[in-house]
């Protein structure tokens, strides 16, 4: 009798073993995650605290042909649980879109990117800073 709780053990042991963990399973990473923020706006996004605040726009016209596209930068007041609030400066150098681009900052345990600034500077006169809207990405959190 005494062989059958050692079978029975050492099975649930073995099975228990083979439980898959979390990375096993291949889990999804967190996604990420769009906002867009009018010219003061602020928003709250996996416990960031992200505000546009300003930005720098020397792009070439939409209405004009350019040898070259020219930049842009946005300023976003970042905050939340364990970083000190500050401001972040984003480029824009053409903003294919998609992968993330080479400018990521890191914020805390956040990645965040620019991925696009509107409007388009036109030749006729620039926007007025109430107009602007940029759209950031937020890579989900990542482990410190």
């Amino acid at each position: 009798m005494t062989r059958f709780p050692l079978c029975l053990t050492a099975v649930l042991a073995l099975l228990t073993a083979c439980t898959p963990t979390s990375a096993a399973r291949n889990d999804p990473a967190p996604a990420d995650r769009s906002v867009t923020l009018a010219w003061q706006q602020e928003a709250t996004v996996d416990g960031l605290s992200v505000q546009f605040v300003g930005y720098r726009d020397s792009r070439c016209p939409s209405d004009v042909t350019c040898v070259w596209a020219g930049e842009a930068h946005a300023f976003v007041w970042v905050a939340g649980p364990g970083i000190e609030p500050h401001v972040v400066s984003l480029p824009w150098r053409g903003g294919a879109g998609g992968t993330p681009p080479q400018d990521v900052q890191r914020v805390g345990a956040h990645t965040l990117w620019l991925d696009s600034l509107e409007p388009h500077p036109h030749s006729a006169g620039k926007a007025p800073p109430g107009n602007y809207r940029v759209v950031l990405k937020v890579g989900g959190a990542v482990a410190e």
